[in-house]
């Protein structure tokens, strides 16, 4: 080898050995062998949320290979309630050594606004907007529930239509949210008017009868099905395996609706039920609850009038009224609009009734079975006897809640008919399944 090789040879491996002298030294002075060291854990500067837990890292101490991190004393001031800077100081105090972390409490949560009632709500027409309402909260400014900002200028209560209502609100670290509420400006039921032309109808009152099934055949009632089918109006559903349970309610002292809608939500089973406005007014929850678990809410008139007393030219607005009354209370209960599902009370008809009922829009339902279920001492067994001697396919059986007998027999009932093959439905059904038949 040359001596010119040697020279860089030699030169490279003094190289080699400065640096790994350099790397032993480094480690030894920065690893507190040569004097004491303290550092901290994780980051020099950190972030919490405010009124967050902060947990503090802390740190470590070392001296000659030894671990001192016990003899470490800690100046901790981090108030996570109120927003600022602070600094911890954690002092190796047997060697007078310190570091410090800063540590700054930060708000970056936007505030949270609930709002009263549903997102999406369905007024009426001329009338003036009444807000459900709201709440607002926030992480470190507590209740800002009179700092939202609404905004309902495209909001128009004179023109059917949907607008959007904005409610913003700002914290006071400059956070901001904001949610949209619709509101469906609806035409008002109660501004419907019938133009009475009804004369040439009869209207003799008739109430409802029917001859009960036999050996579980179809049967008939005071009207032949041609005439109803003519006013949209239905006794039986189509002759199909298919029961459709109705309850008449129009606010009884003594009743068992609730028990009863019990036992058909545990059968999975929906029906309809035929209310009085009044009913529907006072018992919300209770009306909210049936039509989210599917049950349909048919409309069983304001005052329970006798409704061909009122079908003639000089009443006309007052039977009207009977009807839409009921919708826009159903529409403020539950912000929904009302199926077009119609009973006449105690089955008390015309066929002027029953044609004013139809140019409303209206679909009327009156039953193939029904029994003396008024009395409060029906049995079960009683009630349970007549619901299954007298079924038949596309029945429409009209019960009362008012006796505990028929929320005993109700249970026992389903579960024999679902045995045989029967399914329930409700009554708004048999329009579209009678259609759907006339078009086939």
């Amino acid at each position: 080898m040359s001596k010119k090789c040697k020279t860089v040879v030699y030169g490279i491996v003094a190289l080699i050995a400065a640096l790994l002298l350099w790397l032993i030294i480094h480690f030894l002075f920065f690893s507190g062998v040569f004097i004491p060291l303290i550092k901290l854990n994780g980051s020099q500067q950190l972030k919490v949320e405010v009124n967050q837990q902060f947990v503090d890292p802390g740190a470590t101490a070392r001296f000659r290979f030894r671990d001192y991190s016990d003899h470490i004393t800690t100046e901790n001031n981090v108030d996570t309630t109120r927003l600022g800077d602070y600094t911890i100081r954690y002092t190796f105090e047997k060697y007078d050594k310190s570091i410090t972390r800063q540590v700054q409490v930060v708000d970056t949560t936007a505030p949270v606004i609930q709002l009263s009632g549903k997102d999406h709500i369905r007024v009426f027409e001329g009338e003036e907007f009444e807000d459900p309402g709201w709440s607002a909260t926030d992480n470190y400014d507590g209740d800002l529930s009179d700092q939202v900002s609404v905004d309902a200028s495209k909001l128009n209560m004179n023109q059917v239509g949907t607008y959007e209502v904005t409610y913003t609100l700002n914290d006071t670290s400059g956070n901001t949210t904001s949610l949209i509420r619709t509101v469906e400006v609806c035409q008002d039921p109660t501004d419907v008017k019938v133009y009475y032309q009804h004369d040439a109808y009869d209207n003799t009152a008739e109430e409802w009868w029917f001859h009960k099934s036999e050996q579980h055949q179809r049967t008939t009632g005071c009207r032949d099905e041609a005439f109803l089918t003519k006013y949209d109006a239905y006794m039986m559903g189509p002759d199909e395996k298919t029961i459709y349970l109705t309850f008449d309610e129009g606010g009884n002292d003594i009743t068992y609706i609730k028990e009863i809608v019990g036992v058909l939500n545990d059968n999975d089973v929906k029906a309809t039920f035929f209310l009085t406005r009044n009913y529907i007014k006072d018992n919300p929850d209770f009306i909210n609850e049936l039509v989210a678990n599917g049950h349909v809410i048919g409309n069983h008139s304001w005052h329970h009038y006798d409704m061909p007393t009122l079908a003639n030219e000089q009443d006309i607005d007052k039977f009207v009224a009977e009807i839409t009354e009921t919708e826009k209370t159903y529409m403020q209960v539950t912000g929904q609009p009302m199926k077009k599902v119609f009973r006449f009370p105690k089955g008390g008809m015309s066929e002027r009734a029953l044609k004013i009922t139809q140019d409303m829009g209206y679909s009327n339902y009156f039953w193939s079975h029904a029994y003396y279920d008024f009395a409060e001492d029906v049995s079960g067994e009683e009630a349970l006897k007549t619901l299954m001697d007298h079924y038949h396919n596309g029945a429409i059986y009209l019960l009362h809640p008012s006796n505990k007998g028929n929320y005993l027999a109700m249970d026992p009932f389903i579960k024999a008919m679902k045995q045989n093959g029967y399914q329930f439905q409700t009554v708004d059904t048999i329009k579209q399944e009678s259609s759907s038949d006339q078009s086939k």
